[in-house]
This record gives structure tokens, C-alpha cells and sequence, in this order.
């Protein structure tokens, strides 16, 4: 198998100079059946996750893993790989608007300054009002758009293809900075979501870097080797910044493919510390932890303060696990099979277990004991967790 997988990759990277990767790589976005995944063993229950509500949203893609819920005060926007906006009152799931784009989404759903946000493949964006769906504009920008827009103070930051983070103007949709990296040869398919704080971004980039940068005019204001792109073969030197970075008072935490997580202060840019684990996909954090999924869809607790890791739980090997997201004082990942999975937060232990439908890709959103997932077969999904 790793001969194939190695073929294979010479003849891509030959034929098309560069090229996305979106599968082979263990726990990264792997084809089904590539690796055997982990049967689900015996477990003692110690919550449970009870269904409030259930909705349609419309059908997700598999290769639009950057489409994912959000939830802004008391309402849930969601997409569909066809263009369906919804917004849907969290509490009880009564429909408040839906919006039928003309256009298919490839990333999305953002916000900021009152828009909801989504791109395409082929560069627009289109902005809606989030009270009533209206459309507000739609802009245009270079390379497809392979991550949620976001939106801040008067400008909406898009991550595109070609390694560019692209500035539009949330009035109208037209361009006013655009700042771009070089590209690898070789890199993962998608783009880490920027993270838009008051009048800056921090934004990472497919060469492993990670930068902050002015919301106004784009200016670099300091900028983070997060990924080394070594090694002897392409795959190797894959470097990419894809998880939306993570701030915590005056730390950053920031992760790159097959290189480490880290911690820098903000002001200084500066390193706290760093821990040689790699991944690709959001993490999320307590007021303790880290929690990030690794290679292998292992799954690790690292300490904020220290970079330790905490505790590891690898129970769940190959399952295509989502992102992790903090729910109470537990840890609620979803997998390709459809289950979201509870962990206690403290030790990593397996406490509860539900089945949602079809595939879960995104990340799922939490408040509090909430929670909110979506399927690709479209079902939107609210939980709430009860000890």
C-alpha cells in the first residue's frame, strides 16, 4: 500500500507540477477504505447526548469539508454543496430564512459586521444580510475559495487558492488588499480559516507560515515559521497551515501538517513552546487544554500553559474523526460513520456515544451543553448533553 501510495504521488506532483492533496495521507483526509478503521469497542456510559431537534439543510459534498455550521447569538446558519443558506433559530429549530443561491459553495458559512459568508470554486463570495438573507453583494476574487470567509471591520478576509488571503470591502464586494505567498508544489486540499480580532488577522498559508496581519490594508505585521517544510520527498515537506489558529488572552495557538502545534505571544511574536504533533484540522481549547485530532485520528489533550501533552487517546484510529469541540467539561468529536463520540475533557475517557445519520465532516458547534452538527446527507442536528 505505501508503495502505491508513493507511485501515485510521483505521478501527480509530474503531471501537474502543483497539486492538492485529499487523501492517502493516514488520518488526513483519507479515501474510505484506504486504512482499516477502529471498530467501536464496549464503553461505560456516563452521559448522554439527548436529540432537541432535527432539520434538512441540503446535501454536502464530500470534498467540501470547508462547508460547516455557525452559530451567531441564538442563530445557526448553514449551507449545502448547492447553495442552500438557512438560518435556523438554535433553540428550537424553527426555520427563520432560507436563501437559494444560483451558485454551488465550496467554503462557508462566515460572518462578520451582520453578513453571513460563502465562496465558490470559482471566486465569488457572496454576502448575505444575516436578519433576513437578503443579498447584500457579491464579490469576485482570484483562485477558488477553499475556506469561510470572515468578516471584521469593514472588511471581509478570503482564503483562496494560489496561497492568497484576499481583503473585499464589506460594504460592496470590491477588492481592497490582496497578499499572497508562494505556493509548494505540493500541499492538502483546502485552507485554514482566518482568524479576524479586532482591526488584525492571523492567517496561515500553505508554506507553513503564519502571519498576522492589518485588517485595513493587509500589511504584514509580523509573521511565524509554523511548518518546515524538510524532508527528502514532497510529501515529506508538506507544511500547511490549515487549523484556524487560536487565541487565548495574548496567545496564539497555531498548528502545521507534519511539523508540531505551537504557542507564540501575540504582541512579540515570540514562542512559548511547542510540541511536535501535527494536524491539519481545526483544534479547540478550555480553560486548561488544547485538543487537537493528530495523524491516525488520534486524538491529544496538550496543556496550554506548558505544551505537555496531557493525555492521548487512540482508540478511534482511521474513523475520519472531525475536529474537536469542547462541550461542558467534555470533548465531542464526530466520525465518517456518522457517530458523535463524548470524552471526558480531564482524562481523555470514553463517557457517551449517539448515532446523528450520514457522515459528519465539520467540526461540530458547541455552547455550553449544546451542540450542533451537521451530515452530508443535509440533517442538521441540535444535542444537548446531559450528565
Amino acid at each position: 500500500m505505501k508503495a502505491k501510495a508513493l507511485l501515485f504521488f510521483t505521478l501527480l506532483i509530474f503531471l501537474t507540477g502543483c497539486s492538492s492533496v485529499k487523501s492517502v495521507i493516514p488520518g488526513m483526509g483519507k479515501k474510505d477504505g484506504e486504512l482499516e478503521p477502529a471498530k467501536l469497542g464496549a464503553f461505560t456510559e456516563k452521559v448522554k447526548l439527548q436529540r432537541s431537534w432535527k432539520k434538512s439543510s441540503g446535501k454536502i459534498t464530500k470534498q467540501n469539508k470547508q462547508i460547516q455550521p455557525i452559530l451567531v447569538d441564538t442563530s445557526l446558519y448553514t449551507a449545502s454543496s448547492e447553495g442552500v443558506i438557512t438560518a435556523t433559530d438554535a433553540e428550537n429549530g424553527k426555520q427563520l430564512w432560507k436563501r437559494k443561491l444560483k451558485l454551488p459553495v465550496s467554503a462557508g458559512i462566515g460572518y462578520g459586521g451582520g453578513l453571513v459568508l460563502a465562496g465558490t470554486e470559482n471566486g465569488e463570495v457572496v454576502a448575505l444580510y444575516a436578519s433576513n438573507g437578503n443579498p447584500a453583494w457579491v464579490g469576485e476574487v482570484k483562485g477558488g475559495v477553499l475556506a469561510s470567509p470572515a468578516g471584521g471591520q469593514n472588511i471581509v478576509v478570503v482564503p483562496t487558492s494560489g496561497n492568497r488571503l484576499v481583503g473585499l470591502s464589506a460594504t460592496d464586494g470590491t477588492q481592497v488588499w490582496t497578499l499572497q505567498e508562494t505556493t509548494p508544489r505540493l500541499l492538502l486540499r483546502g485552507r485554514g480559516r482566518p482568524l479576524v480580532v479586532s482591526d488584525v488577522v492571523f492567517a496561515g498559508f500553505d508554506n507553513g507560515k503564519l502571519m498576522l496581519i492589518r485588517l485595513d490594508n493587509g500589511q504584514r505585521l509580523w509573521e511565524v515559521r509554523v511548518g518546515d517544510a524538510v524532508g527528502k520527498t514532497e510529501i515529506e515537506r508538506l507544511a500547511d497551515v490549515d487549523a484556524k489558529p487560536i487565541l487565548v488572552n495574548d496567545t496564539v495557538f497555531a498548528a502545521a501538517y507534519n511539523s508540531r502545534i505551537i504557542a507564540i505571544n501575540a504582541p512579540s511574536a515570540t514562542m512559548i513552546w511547542e510540541n511536535e504533533i501535527s494536524t491539519n484540522k481545526d483544534m479547540d481549547v478550555d480553560e486548561r487544554n488544547l485538543y487537537l485530532i493528530g495523524e491516525g485520528d488520534v486524538i491529544y489533550a496538550i496543556n496550554q500553559q506548558t505544551g505537555e501533552t496531557v493525555w492521548e487517546q487512540d482508540k478511534f484510529s482511521n474513523r475520519g474523526l472531525t475536529p474537536p469541540a469542547v462541550i461542558g467539561n467534555y470533548v465531542l468529536i464526530g466520525d465518517v460513520s456518522g457517530y458523535l463520540h463524548v470524552l471526558d475533557a480531564t482524562t481523555g475517557e470514553i463517557v457517551g456515544r449517539a448515532k446523528a445519520g450520514s457522515e459528519l465532516l465539520a467540526q461540530p458547534v458547541t455552547r455550553g451543553q449544546s451542540a450542533w452538527v451537521q451530515t452530508v446527507d443535509g440533517d442538521v442536528i441540535a444535542w444537548k448533553l446531559v450528565e
